[in-house]
């Protein structure tokens, strides 16, 4: 069993999915979960397979008291299980639930589907990292607030190509996290198949430490959002009082694996 942490700092919150839920003030975002995992046959179908929850909450201490009414935003928890098929391939399966502490929206019942290729045994220091997920909306409110209340669903591609600059003496791993949402136009409410366009840098510096107290990185990163849907424009509009296609956001953050 093992574990992992991860809290940061952000401008703004902002889902994957284009959802632009908080813009006054800076935001907090920590992440926390356990790991289950079963040593798999290394030559068999299933080389691993591990079980996994945790909880993931946003807080926005400088919060416009006209739109919230208290800083704790939004508690989400969640179970999944993920296995690794040969020595590159990755799928997994996640039920996740949207919670609002300050009941700003129903509880939202969700499941992710995910499937990814690890690249990194073809590259010396450098792996692009390209995923599908599929996100499917079971029950509650629109993951996107203008869209339809369960029963409908969209699809990330994307990819985190990194390289690890430690063999050129810098220590520092450096990604590019790069995805677009699209889906039936039922999910968003209008406005076309598309979602999201988003990309963007984070350098990680991972901290030397003795093993017993884990493996501990901090990282700093910039995303940007092209809200390709008009929609997510008009929910912009409706949670901040502010319309526009680009979000900028920054983060700084502090992760520990266990």
């Amino acid at each position: 069993m093992h574990g992992f942490v991860d809290v940061s700092l952000k401008n703004d919150y902002i889902t994957p999915r284009g959802l632009l839920v908080t813009s006054k003030g800076d935001t907090v975002q920590a992440l926390d979960g356990l790991v289950l995992d079963f040593a798999q046959d290394p030559k068999g179908a299933v080389t691993d397979f591990s079980l996994v929850g945790g909880t993931w909450s946003d807080w926005n201490p400088s919060y416009d008291p006209t739109r919230n009414k208290e800083a704790f935003n939004e508690l989400d928890w969640f179970v999944g299980a993920n296995a690794k098929l040969g020595a590159d391939w990755k799928i997994g399966a996640q039920f996740v639930q949207f919670v609002s502490p300050q009941k700003a929206f129903i509880d939202e019942d969700n499941v992710e589907f995910s499937l990814a290729y690890d690249d990194s045994s073809h590259f010396k220091g450098f792996s692009f990292q390209p995923y599908a997920k599929l996100f499917y909306n079971l029950a509650g409110g629109s993951t996107v607030v203008v869209g339809r209340t369960g029963g409908s669903f969209d699809v990330e591609l994307g990819a985190a190509p990194n390289i690890d600059l430690h063999p050129y003496n810098v220590p520092l791993i450096v990604s590019a996290p790069t995805w677009i949402t699209v889906g039936p136009q039922d999910f968003w409410g209008g406005g076309g198949e598309a979602g999201v366009f988003s990309t963007g840098l984070k350098v990680t510096y991972p901290l030397s430490l003795p093993a017993s107290a884990g493996h501990w990185s901090v990282y700093g990163g910039y995303q940007y959002y092209d809200l390709i849907n008009d929609r997510l424009v008009l929910a912009e509009s409706l949670l901040n009082g502010k319309s526009g296609r680009d979000v900028n956001t920054f983060s700084v953050g502090v992760g520990l694996g266990f």
